[in-house]
């Protein structure tokens, strides 16, 4: 019944249906790009938006529409990586630490508080310095760091649950500890992990942006949402739109999973209250 509460709501009924159109229009192959991505035309570069070229080309005459389509399916491919390891981490992480306490709920707990000291940024860098720059080190990159709050979120979840009846029923029954998690955690954890999940999928694409912007990113002739902005800030004074158009289309991916993720969160604020945190 929460979820068909949430679905009723036209803000996440608009937000969705533009994610679903990003996804639909990015994995569509061909079918939707006028032009093929890394198709070059010097003799068309720099061209301002017009009927043959939507949103104009770059600097290698290349269209910047089909750019950016193909980089809304790259970094949708980074994010939903990055996302997986992030939730399954962090999850397995959070409920064996919650669950069994002791001296593994210590040993845990110290290297959640490890990587919490340390900038995940600076983690990020690092990893993709040593990796190289590349679509499947981004996404281990990320998903190294984005575990750990998703770890802390979900071992306060287990406290409060850890001592529930149907948990003790469930020992008491001879149920092992991976039975309780997948059986009984999990369930009742979901609804924290579908809002951590969907956080994450627009830090994800931020993230992504941010090391391609500096160098550490997709390398070419690929190109991200975070390509093509690195790409227009070169010349935005004079050829605007080659940054803008990025800008604009990362802008409106990441407002669109923070007002999902934001709703989903609050339909759920009874569950996970104290937890996330206040409205």
């Amino acid at each position: 019944m929460v979820y068909l509460r949430v679905f009723q709501n036209r803000l996440v009924l608009v937000c969705v249906a533009l994610i679903v159109l990003y996804i639909l229009i990015s994995f569509g192959g061909t079918v939707f790009l006028p032009h093929h991505p890394n198709a070059q035309n010097l003799d068309q570069a720099n061209l301002t938006p017009c009927p043959a070229h939507w949103l104009g080309t770059d600097y290698l005459g290349r269209d910047l529409f089909s750019r950016i389509l193909s980089g809304v399916r790259i970094s949708l491919i980074i994010a939903f990586f990055a996302t997986l390891i992030n939730v399954t981490v962090g999850f397995l992480v959070g409920s064996v630490s919650g669950l069994l306490g002791g001296i593994v709920d210590r040993f845990l707990t110290g290297l959640i508080d490890l990587f919490w000291c340390i900038p995940p940024f600076l983690i990020v860098v690092m990893l993709t310095v040593v990796l190289e720059p590349g679509i499947k080190n981004i996404f281990i990159a990320l998903g190294v760091v984005f575990w750990v709050p998703t770890a802390r979120i979900i071992r306060g979840e287990v406290f409060l649950l850890r001592n529930a009846q149907f948990i003790r029923i469930a020992r008491m029954n001879g149920a092992s500890y991976a039975q309780i998690i997948f059986l009984h955690v999990l369930p009742n954890c979901f609804p924290v992990l579908l809002t951590t999940a969907i956080f994450s999928v627009p830090d994800a694409v931020l993230a992504e942006a941010f090391l391609s912007i500096v160098g550490l990113g997709v390398t070419a002739p690929d190109a991200s949402l975070g390509v093509l902005i690195s790409d227009g800030l070169q010349s935005f004074r004079v050829y605007p739109w080659q940054w803008f158009f990025p800008i604009l289309t990362l802008s409106m991916f990441v407002l669109c999973f923070n007002i999902l993720g934001d709703l989903i969160h609050r339909s759920f604020r009874g569950r996970s209250k104290g937890i996330l945190g206040n409205d």
